[in-house]
């Protein structure tokens, strides 16, 4: 007998795998009957460089004999140069007589059940394959999504673009700061040469009453003491504008001072803060997002997007780009004049293929209107009603993660709407739903609102200390 499909064990040995098998399962040591050494229960890699010289030998020597004994072909066992006669259904290998002994305790089928059986077998895992994959449906799906990604990224460029009229801003802002500066430079340079003009004068001036006064003290002694004291009184004259003036300086402090501080708060005015914003790849393809993130509406008809696996492809539901797992956080979204809409929360694992159920046992914890005049909390199974005294224009979502609270109010006077309670585990990110009315309508879109930003300039005092020399 020869080797029949050789393995190596961990020392080395090799050994045909059935034989090595059923030695095994006969109860004997997992050891090599050589060395004597402990092998592992799992039978190693095929010794492929022993079976090809194993079977090299075998066909030369099928070439050699002839009879029963010596057969060779498609129809007789490589190992015993026995008759094929069997299929072993545990191993999936086909048998002879000998080998039979081998697979004593497997289940056996003649050839033909066997073929029968795997070709049965190979046409379920062809059928399960064509399902799975088309590659023709993948390779445009693939040339889809590449093409809107490069769309994306173009829209996304000309948002961020939106910066040159912040660079514009700066520039009229540096411009504009310039020109005070320069005007200060113009107004206080005059005001320093008109002084420094009128000093000019009045030396002259004095210089000639100088001159003069000199002039009479040459006269006689009589005639001098008689003008003396008009004299005396010209010589205690001075120029009285020689002392330094008072901010006649460049007031450097005012342009220079918390320079860009200043100019950031005035950019405020510019510009809005919002503490969420929408996640388009998350939007259901009927949806229609601004560019700022801030709005969706239902366009009524399906965009060309990517069925990605962050998407609702049933609901019309977009979810918020910002998660929160621990704190406090609220926003504000304007409903305007809609007669249908839900606002929440969801957890980060709530469906997104097939239906959606707007409940907590569904991982949405949230409010709505329905048909212009019906409140209600998305609770399982059918919602609670609720009863309002108007119709809120803006609702402040409310959430306290750690306190287990999602409550909703109407932002005109707070008054409470409805607040759940639960236990939460996961991610949440703000929900919107902008849902068609009964009759099909759904004008007006749902709006998150800016907040207000305060900024607030805290001073800290230093402790003084004595330093003892």
């Amino acid at each position: 007998m020869t080797y029949q499909d050789p393995v190596s064990l961990s020392c080395r040995h090799s050994f045909c795998r059935c034989c090595l098998k059923a030695a095994w399962e006969q109860g004997k040591k997992r050891q090599c009957s050589v060395c004597k050494r402990k092998s592992s229960n799992e039978i190693n890699q095929p010794d492929l460089k022993l079976a090809n010289i194993v079977e090299a030998f075998l066909q030369k020597e099928g070439a050699k004999g002839g009879g029963e004994g010596h057969a060779e072909g498609p129809g007789v066992c490589v190992t015993h140069r026995k008759k094929l006669k069997g299929f072993c259904g545990e191993c999936e290998v086909l048998l002879c007589a000998v080998c039979v002994e081998a697979h004593s305790k497997h289940t056996h089928q003649t050839i033909e059940v066997a073929a029968e059986v795997c070709k049965s077998k190979l046409d379920s895992l062809l059928k399960a394959l064509g399902a799975r994959a088309d590659l023709n449906l993948v390779r445009d799906a693939s040339n889809n999504a590449a093409l809107f990604i490069k769309n994306q990224a173009q829209e996304t460029a000309g948002q961020i673009r939106e910066f040159t009229q912040l660079h514009q801003y700066l520039k009229e802002e540096e411009e504009t700061r310039l020109a005070a500066l320069k005007q200060e430079e113009g107004r206080k340079t005059a005001s320093l040469a008109e002084r420094t003009a009128r000093l000019i004068s009045e030396m002259a001036s004095l210089s000639e009453k100088i001159t003069d006064i000199e002039n009479r003290m040459e006269t006689d002694a009589l005639f001098f003491l008689k003008i003396y004291k008009d004299i005396k009184l010209r010589a205690q004259q001075s120029i009285t504008d020689l002392e330094p003036v008072s901010g006649s300086l460049i007031d450097v402090a005012q342009h220079l001072g918390n320079l860009r501080f200043k100019v950031w708060k005035k950019i405020q005015d510019k510009v809005t803060y919002t503490p969420v914003t929408l996640d388009v790849n998350t939007a259901h393809a009927d949806l229609l997002i601004s560019g700022g993130l801030l709005e969706v509406k239902d366009g009524r008809v399906s965009r060309e997007v990517p069925d990605n696996a962050e998407r609702f492809d049933s609901s019309v539901s977009v979810l918020g780009s910002q998660s929160f797992s621990s704190g406090t956080h609220s926003w504000e979204v304007e409903v305007g004049p809609k007669k249908a809409w839900t606002l929440g929360v969801a957890k980060g694992g709530v469906t997104r293929k097939g239906s959606v159920t707007v409940s907590p046992n569904g991982g949405i914890w949230a409010v709505g209107l329905w048909n212009g005049t019906e409140f209600s909390a998305g609770t399982a199974p059918l919602g609670t009603p609720l009863t309002l005294n108007r119709k809120p224009q803006k609702v402040r979502v409310q959430l306290d993660y750690e306190g287990g609270k999602v409550s909703f109010h109407d932002s005109s006077d707070m008054s409470l709407i409805y607040t759940f309670k639960d236990s939460f585990k996961e991610r949440l990110f703000p929900y919107f739903s902008p849902c068609l009315n009964s009759d099909g309508s759904n004008p007006g879109s749902l709006k998150i609102c800016p907040e207000n930003v305060c900024v607030t300039v805290t001073q800290t005092a230093l402790s003084k200390k004595t330093i003892q020399p």
